[in-house]
């Protein structure tokens, strides 16, 4: 990544360990594609959760934070010209590998550790599937979990230019159903990264494919 944009993220890494880089700003990163928008999860809060450590990294690296959700403790740090933005959760789980294993897709499912040696913690096997350009399930119940996700397989599908893993189409097409009680906005944000792609047509034949269209 370049230097403008690692910048918070060593900031965090020399605030607290121990925290990890996961989800898409990684894997993008991976396939060589810039990101400046970074969700980190955090291994140790303490009484006070993540507000301390969000506000830290505001007087830090020069932005200014705010809780997205207090049921949750997440924090959302934003520079103050906004050239970025730092997403802060507490690992679930009680581990790194209980988190990643609750995500959605393989290659979502990577961390990097901050403020360390940097190596990846890959448990289901996304850089594999990153090189193979495949969207793989990381368990049975993923779509379950949260149904949005079903959309987000064909938008991501759309925007990364992967084949879906024939076992990962037929999960989602089980789950379509439950698109019904997702908000409206949650489902409008990821309807209109697919139809504003460059493969918006295979994006709404995927969808219709896997039971989106109908729901």
């Amino acid at each position: 990544m370049e230097n403008e944009l690692t910048e918070p993220l060593d900031a965090l890494g020399a605030l607290s360990e121990p925290a990890w880089l996961v989800g898409g700003a990684l894997r993008d990163h991976l396939l060589g594609r810039s990101s400046t928008d970074f969700d980190v999860v955090v291994g140790v809060t303490g009484d006070l959760g993540l507000e301390p450590l969000a506000r830290d990294l505001g007087r830090t690296a020069g932005g200014f934070a705010f809780a997205l959700s207090e049921a949750f403790d997440a924090w959302r740090v934003v520079a103050h010209d906004r050239s970025w933005q730092v997403d802060l959760m507490a690992v679930e789980g009680g581990s790194i590998e209980a988190d990643l294993a609750r995500r959605d897709l393989t290659v979502n499912a990577i961390a990097q550790r901050l403020g360390a040696d940097g190596g990846l913690i890959d448990p289901s096997g996304g850089v594999g599937d990153l090189e193979a350009r495949r969207l793989r399930s990381v368990s049975e119940g993923a779509f379950v979990l949260d149904p949005l996700r079903v959309l987000r397989l064909a938008r991501l599908a759309v925007e990364l230019d992967f084949a879906v893993e024939p076992q990962t189409l037929r999960l989602a097409a089980a789950s379509a159903d439950g698109l019904v009680d997702v908000s409206p906005e949650r489902v409008f944000a990821e309807l209109r990264r697919v139809i504003g792609s460059d493969r918006a047509v295979d994006g709404l034949d995927l969808m219709d494919a896997i039971g989106v269209t109908r729901v």
